[in-house]
């Protein structure tokens, strides 16, 4: 079986040494490895270049498919050297496109801090196997458990429970004992079959930062859906939630990736879940510009307040014209 993997860094170079370790020690080997190095200044672009392995492709090859695809001397490893950070939407994008021009049977997506066990491909493809057996319809794609400091992430599995609101919750961990459907994975260990990666093209590139992976599950539900294989785990290298964060509340939490959080949720919504749901999250967003303006009058929450009024202006601006792309304002 042919099969790809992509995956997108910027400046975590101990962590993206380590998810490679991981990729290149797969009991079913991938065919090829495309890193998108998203414009890192740590050091990441020397140590992929000094790699034996790996081919260097300027941006510019990427967007020809006739040089991406030429005779070029074999290598493992094709590392994309972007000349700005494109986020994590247009860094994915960039990586997809090229693994479209190389006739893979699955690619797999994750980002730099995720360590995918060393059977990871194995069972994914060990529980599509069963599933077909079973006498399951074939899916568009695969996923697998995300674990963070040792706990099973509820999160980056999830259904959506209530269309008008776009609602998405968490599948329940009682679920994880045998394989389940989604609606939304995160591109966090997610494998796309290639030819429903044809069908369906590429993701969202003018995202930015966040939702580009749910927009494109959603695409992939029309084609086939996603099944999770909870005995494919990987070794999400972040940090949970801390509840504090979560007692603050949503306005106090409002900062500039926030920003394209809110509208592309917006732009999904409104390509996916129709008019009606668009509209009342336009209105969930007017009603946070309107609790923000409170917060300006109390002198402890003023600034977050400002910050937030400025943030929701764009956001409720930008959705109603259909801006999308990096916001001047709003980026690394």
């Amino acid at each position: 079986m042919n099969n790809g993997v992509v995956i997108v860094t910027y400046n975590r170079m101990e962590l993206l040494k380590e998810c490679l370790a991981c990729v290149c020690g797969q009991t079913i080997p991938f065919s090829r490895v495309i890193v998108v190095n998203n414009c890192s200044t740590d050091g990441t672009g020397a140590y992929l270049q000094s790699r034996e392995d790996a081919i260097v492709l300027s941006p510019d090859a990427v967007m020809c498919s006739d040089e991406v695809s030429d005779g070029r001397e074999e290598k493992r490893i094709w590392v994309i050297d972007e000349t700005e950070n494109l986020g994590g939407a247009g860094g994915f994008y960039h990586g997809l496109q090229v693994a479209r021009t190389m006739d893979l049977d699955w690619v797999l997506i994750i980002d730099d801090d995720a360590m995918i066990a060393p059977d990871y491909m194995e069972r994914l493809l060990e529980g599509r196997t069963a599933q077909l057996t079973a006498g399951k319809r074939e899916v568009a794609a695969l996923a697998g458990s995300v674990w963070t400091e040792g706990r099973l992430d509820l999160s980056h599995r999830r259904r959506i429970t209530n269309r008008l609101l776009f609602v998405e919750s968490a599948v329940e961990q009682e679920e994880y004992r045998s394989a389940f459907s989604c609606d939304c994975a995160t591109f966090c260990g997610l494998a796309i079959a290639g030819s429903k990666m044809q069908e369906i093209g590429l993701p969202q590139k003018d995202y930015f930062l966040w939702y580009d992976d749910t927009e494109y599950c959603l695409r992939l539900q029309d084609c086939g859906g996603i099944t999770v294989i909870p005995d494919a785990r990987l070794d999400h290298k972040t940090t949970l939630s801390k509840e504090g964060m979560v007692a603050k509340g949503v306005l106090h939490r409002i900062g500039w990736r926030q920003y394209y959080g809110y509208r592309n949720r917006y732009d999904t919504a409104r390509a996916h879940l129709g008019k009606g749901s668009a509209r009342c999250i336009l209105w969930q967003y007017r009603v946070f510009l309107l609790l923000s303006r409170c917060m300006m009058l109390k002198k402890s929450t003023r600034a977050q307040g400002a910050s937030n009024v400025r943030i929701l202006r764009d956001v409720i601006q930008d959705c109603k014209t259909g801006r999308l792309g990096r916001h001047p304002s709003y980026h690394y």
